[in-house]
């Protein structure tokens, strides 16, 4: 299922912050491909779901119903979503707002009732919120993937997920793209990180190695991008997407002089 997006910037967007003018990145935008649980109705459930978490990333709503059933209010209960503006959290209570039950009867009586409805984002490859406990680098410079000519003149969107090897020094040691959905995107997605320097993991105030992954997606004239392109797996240093703005209409042609009149 893809939903529509937040468009949280006009060239590139993300989840780690710069100290250079080179490009910046805001919060990450991520989307989803989800499976969604019913816990059974009660006039109160206090306790979270008993069923063993999935892999990917989770989200637990309370959702409160009134006498008829309907939804009338959502909250965060249990969750790792790690983007900075809780995009997940937010997907989730939207889809939890659409939730139907039937009326829940007490005494013969309908009754206002709440419920708990677990949703999962599944991303291939995914280690498991212990994998991004570890020691993190910070992002100092780089360049910004290019958006590939051919793919902008046909409007395809796409991405790229990669793989990071950083060295003690921030130095990006090697990349590997775990799957992409155009050769152009990963090119270009590799041509820019081995471009980036970062401020190396520390543990016990050591420098060290450190790998870690990234979601590169490319929206092409502001469309939506395949929620696969933007979610990476733990351990995740977060996403981008690179937008390709629309190119400007073509002015209209002048109007052609009228003919000089016969002689």
């Amino acid at each position: 299922m893809d939903l529509p997006s937040a468009h949280l910037g006009v060239s590139a967007v993300g989840s780690i912050y710069m100290k250079t003018p080179r490009f910046t990145l805001a919060c990450l935008a991520l989307f989803f491909g989800f499976s969604l649980q019913r816990v059974a109705a009660d006039t109160t459930i206090s306790a979270a779901p008993t069923t063993t978490p999935k892999s990917g990333y989770n989200v637990v709503i309370e959702v409160g119903f009134d006498e008829t059933g309907t939804v009338e209010s959502t909250k965060v209960v249990e969750s790792d979503d790690f983007t900075g503006d809780h995009l997940l959290e937010l997907i989730s209570k939207n889809l939890a707002s659409q939730i139907k039950q039937p009326p829940k009867l007490k005494d013969g009586k309908p009754v206002k009732f709440t419920a708990r409805a677990p949703f999962n984002f599944p991303v291939e490859g995914d280690e498991g919120p212990a994998a991004n406990e570890a020691p993190k680098p910070g992002l100092n410079t780089g360049d910004r993937p290019v958006f590939p000519e051919s793919l902008a003149a046909k409007g395809e969107n796409g991405g790229a997920i990669l793989e990071l090897q950083i060295g003690s020094f921030g130095n990006v040691q090697s990349v590997k793209v775990l799957r992409s959905s155009h050769q152009e995107y990963a090119d270009s997605a590799v041509a820019a990180l081995k471009t980036w320097i970062f401020m190396p993991a520390k543990k016990d105030g050591v420098n060290v190695e450190s790998r870690w992954r990234i979601a590169i997606s490319f929206s092409a004239d502001g469309k939506e991008v395949d929620w696969k392109w933007r979610v990476a797996p733990r351990p995740s240093l977060g996403g981008y997407t690179v937008v390709r703005g629309k190119a400007p209409a073509a002015s209209a042609a002048p109007a052609a002089a009228p003919a000089a009149p016969a002689k």
